[in-house]
């Protein structure tokens, strides 16, 4: 048995995941263990829990492959800083003046001398090997560049046996975007790159930041304002910045993130929504263009997609939409959070053959057993009952209420979203449902919508699909039929778009027939999902998590195992 520890020790998003015999078994971030949303640095949460999820000893892991090759000792060492408590705790708020120019500076002089660099690459790997040891693990380590490791994650990922892979986000290993050639037997070929300088995603981050809503976390709040927005002269000064050549994109005025000051000469007098109008239509026009040269360029028509900019599902529908465009996959943890996994499988793929394989389901974290779940219970100080069917009573008996329910089954999903294991769920049907969950555990803008998980079976009936892609990770929008917005208005944008998840019962049956009984009872077998973490938290990771959010966030119910937790006092 080949078993491969893919890690991701950079500064935002950091995680593990494992590869057995070339399958990806097990991944998780290390922000649902660390309880810091998009958390970085050495992921030691994350490699004991998937490590104990797996049942492996850390003697067990063969090799490390770590998902970045730019150095990570200025963090390394500001980590040791933050984490030491000592006799120089009262210096800290005086040397945290100094510590966002010490470390630009140590980054700006590590970019520009490579002797330096490799000495710091001697350093960090020293580093990485004692923080490995300290888990027990002595395996080899291997590094693999961050893009690289983007392509991997989705290509190996996606079933095609020939495809392209567009990857971008903010910056990784000195580039923002990358598009590859992928091919059963042969693996990957890089046929474009663009620097960092170009970044997309970099400017879509300094907007996001210049609108309020904060640089990292904010964009999906940039993506839904971009509905209200109107096409304005500041679409052609944004997309006026860059040009695309071929599949590579150069200059750009969001090239780097802290030239807010040219970045907000260009915004000046325009409202809002506009201007998120015009950022969203410029990475929609100009990731179209790239890769509608790759397919002129190949002739090959199936598209994969990585990294963070491709968590942004109105572009992955801009990239669906275009004609030459056969099949797409996006990989559900398109963000950093997916680097483990890919660089797991480059590691993997310098002995053997890797076949593409889709991966049709996210469940790849950690789980509890209903012993647990009951003791959880027993502690929680609330009513609570043990129920045989408790999918069929949550969907017959209290989503028709109008209850909002807390549902925590099964393995923790792999990526951003959640999709029926920890999720917060209620009735789609009432066009204020979406006002009693952001009143609750979610405090987002009114602007911002809510999404759907409907059975399989029933997708053709509610939302358009003319390419018949596969759609269970809600990485996607597609368009609502009358139907759907007629029956489950709560889930509808204004555009009439919908960010679906689409669920085969085989890869969760309990979610599944909650889905299917809520059906039965109402005639729209439908739920509104929504992940289950308070705003600005990460997903909760166990059930005192969840049971801490059911209290706090006035939740009606809370489904943990088979246990039914009611919130009131016993």
């Amino acid at each position: 048995m080949s078993v491969i520890l893919g890690i991701h020790d950079s500064a935002f998003d950091s995680g593990a995941s494992l590869v057995i015999d070339g399958r990806l078994t097990h991944a998780i971030q290390e922000e649902r263990v660390s309880r810091i949303k998009h958390c970085g640095g050495f992921p030691s949460g994350s490699i004991k829990a998937i490590l104990e999820s797996a049942s492996l000893k850390p003697s067990d892991v063969d090799h490390v492959a770590c998902g970045n090759t730019e150095s990570e000792l200025p963090l390394q060492v500001y980590q040791a800083y933050t984490n030491n408590s000592s006799f120089l705790d009262p210096l800290r708020s005086s040397v945290d003046r100094f510590k966002i120019r010490l470390f630009e500076s140590y980054v700006n002089l590590m970019e520009s001398s490579n002797a330096f660099d490799r000495m710091n690459r001697t350093l960090s790997d020293s580093f990485l090997r004692h923080l490995l040891g300290k888990q027990g693990i002595n395996a080899g380590i291997m590094r693999f560049d961050h893009h690289l490791n983007h392509a991997a994650s989705t290509f190996y990922t996606s079933g095609f046996d020939r495809c392209l892979m567009v990857t971008a986000d903010a910056r990784g290993d000195m580039l923002s975007s990358t598009v590859s050639l992928g091919e059963d037997g042969k693996g990957i070929e890089m046929l474009g790159k663009s620097h960092r300088r170009s970044s997309l995603g970099h400017l879509y981050g300094g907007v996001t930041e210049y609108l309020g809503f904060g640089y990292g976390d904010g964009e999906g709040k940039t993506e839904a304002l971009a509905a209200f927005g109107q096409h304005t002269s500041l679409v052609d000064k944004l997309s006026s910045q860059y040009k695309v050549e071929g599949t590579k994109i150069i200059d750009g005025v969001g090239a780097q993130r802290l030239a807010s000051l040219k970045l907000a000469k260009v915004l000046s007098g325009y409202g809002r929504e506009d201007i998120a109008y015009a950022v969203q239509k410029t990475i929609e026009d100009i990731f179209s263009r790239v890769v509608m040269n790759a397919i002129d360029e190949t002739g090959i028509k199936n598209v994969a997609l990585a990294g963070g900019l491709f968590l942004n599902v109105k572009l992955n529908q801009a990239i669906l939409a275009i004609d030459d465009v056969k099949d797409i996959f996006i990989h559900p943890a398109a963000g950093d959070n997916g680097i483990p996994s890919g660089a797991a499988f480059n590691l993997y793929t310098l002995e053997e053959t890797l076949k593409p394989t889709r991966l049709m389901h996210a469940y790849l974290g950690n789980e509890y057993t209903n012993e647990e779940c009951e003791r959880w219970a027993r502690e929680s100080g609330l009513r609570y009952e043990y129920i045989e069917d408790i999918a069929g009573h949550v969907g017959q008996e209290l989503l028709p209420k109008d209850k909002i329910i807390g549902w925590f089954q099964g393995r923790m999903e792999y990526g951003p979203r959640a999709l029926g294991a920890r999720s917060v769920l209620i009735n789609p049907k009432n066009p204020g449902s979406p006002k009693k969950v952001r009143s609750t555990i979610k405090n987002r803008p009114e602007f911002q919508p809510f999404c759907p998980s409907i059975i399989a079976e029933a997708e053709s009936e509610y939302i358009e699909n003319p390419k018949g892609i596969y759609t269970p990770f809600m990485i996607i929008t597609l368009t609502a039929r009358e139907k759907m917005m007629q029956e489950a208005p709560a889930v509808v944008f204004r555009d009439y778009s919908v960010r679906v998840q689409s669920l085969d019962k085989q890869y969760n049956p309990e979610y599944h027939r909650l889905i299917r009984a809520f059906g039965n009872e109402t005639g729209t077998p439908i739920v509104l999902n929504t992940s289950f973490n308070r705003s600005g938290e990460p997903i909760v990771y166990d059930p005192g998590h969840a049971i801490y959010d059911l209290k706090t966030c006035n939740l009606d119910y809370l489904a943990v195992g088979n246990y039914l937790i009611e919130n009131v006092k016993r």
